[in-house]
């Protein structure tokens, strides 16, 4: 029978494998120079599971790829302060986002927005660093 649990405990695994590389294939840092992202642990609201998940995102090996020259830093503060994403592009324009306000999902939409809207300005084709095999 412990053959039976270990082939499953790796098709379990090869599946949240593949559904992570799902959602590194939507996230792109093209466009992007720096991600700022800070959180108090022991902050007792919602928001700091935001951040670590974006923050998890971000440096996935496939979404670097699409900017190395990206610079990511993550503060862990014991202050109580409230999380917070702030991105800064290219062009100047920074954005910051809160956590507590909107869901990851809602961050990440209006961010692939804005780097969207802001690369058809610069007629740029979007990148997500990820060399497609046909």
């Amino acid at each position: 029978s412990s053959g039976i649990n270990a082939e499953y405990g790796q098709h379990y695994f090869k599946q949240i494998n593949l559904r992570m590389r799902r959602k590194a294939l939507q996230i792109t840092l093209q466009g992007i120079k720096r991600i700022n992202m800070s959180f108090c642990p022991f902050d007792r609201y919602a928001g700091t599971g935001e951040v670590r998940e974006y923050y998890n995102a971000v440096i996935h090996p496939m979404v670097r790829k699409s900017n190395p020259e990206c610079e990511i830093n993550i503060a862990v503060k014991h202050d109580n302060s409230e999380p917070k994403i702030h991105l800064e592009y290219s062009d100047g324009d920074e954005r910051s986002y809160n956590p507590r306000r909107m869901s990851i999902q809602q961050i990440r939409e209006e961010i692939h927005a804005e780097t969207r809207r802001k690369l058809a300005e610069q007629n740029i084709p979007l990148d997500y660093g990820v060399q497609w095999r046909y």
